[in-house]
C-alpha cells in the first residue's frame, strides 16, 4: 500500500490519533497523537514512535476548536510530516453501528445516513464521532473513510447474553445488550 493511514478516536473533549505506514508486510506505527481540550484549551501533541514531539501547538485558553478547525490543523500536520505519499485513507472509531453495521464499513453519504440515524442509541457519542466523517468529507472528499464499530465486536454475542436482563417484549422489539460501556 503506498501512503499511510490516519486513525481517528473523536469524543466530546479530545480527538486522538494515530498515522500508520503501509509496508509489504503490514502496518508500521508512525505517530501518535491528541488535540485535547477542544472546548476550553485545545493543545495539540504529535510524537513518532520514540516518544519525541512531532509538533506541538496551543491555542488560547478559553478557545472552543470545532472539529472542523482540529480537523484542518491535523490534516495540514500530516501533509507536512508525510511528504509526498500523504494519507490514503482516514479510520474512524464509531461507538455505535447498531444490530447492522458489524464490520468495518467505507463511509459513504448512505452510511453517515444511517449512522445519524442511530444516534438516538447513543446520543453522547455518536455526534461527536460523526463529525470528523463530515469534515473530512468536505474537505477532502476522495480520501477514502472506513468507519470501524465498537458494537461489532460483541455482535456474536450469543441470543441469550444479548436479551440479558431484558424483558421479552423489548427484546422482541429490536432492543438488545450491545456489550460496552458496561
Amino acid at each position: 500500500m503506498v501512503g499511510s493511514i490516519l486513525t481517528l478516536n473523536a469524543g466530546s473533549s479530545s480527538l486522538k490519533f494515530a498515522i500508520f505506514d503501509g509496508t509489504a508486510t503490514g502496518l508500521k506505527a508512525r505517530v501518535r497523537g491528541e488535540i485535547e481540550d477542544l472546548d476550553a484549551a485545545p493543545h495539540l501533541l504529535a510524537r513518532d514512535t520514540d516518544g519525541s514531539v512531532l509538533a506541538e501547538r496551543r491555542w488560547p485558553t478559553g478557545t472552543t476548536l470545532p472539529f472542523a478547525v482540529a480537523l484542518d490543523t491535523l490534516l495540514e500536520f500530516a501533509d507536512a510530516h508525510l511528504g509526498r505519499d500523504g494519507l490514503a485513507a482516514v479510520g474512524h472509531r464509531v461507538v455505535h453501528g447498531g444490530a447492522d453495521h458489524i464490520a468495518p464499513e467505507v463511509v459513504t453519504p448512505a452510511l453517515l445516513a444511517a449512522l445519524e440515524a442511530l444516534t438516538p442509541l447513543d446520543p453522547l457519542h455518536m455526534p461527536d464521532n460523526l463529525a470528523p466523517m463530515h469534515a473530512i468529507a468536505a474537505a477532502r472528499p476522495s480520501l477514502k473513510q472506513v468507519a470501524c464499530f465498537d458494537t461489532a465486536f460483541h455482535h456474536t454475542l450469543p441470543p441469550v447474553a444479548a436479551r440479558f436482563t431484558l424483558p421479552r417484549a423489548l427484546s422482541a422489539a429490536g432492543v438488545r445488550r450491545y456489550g460496552f460501556h458496561g
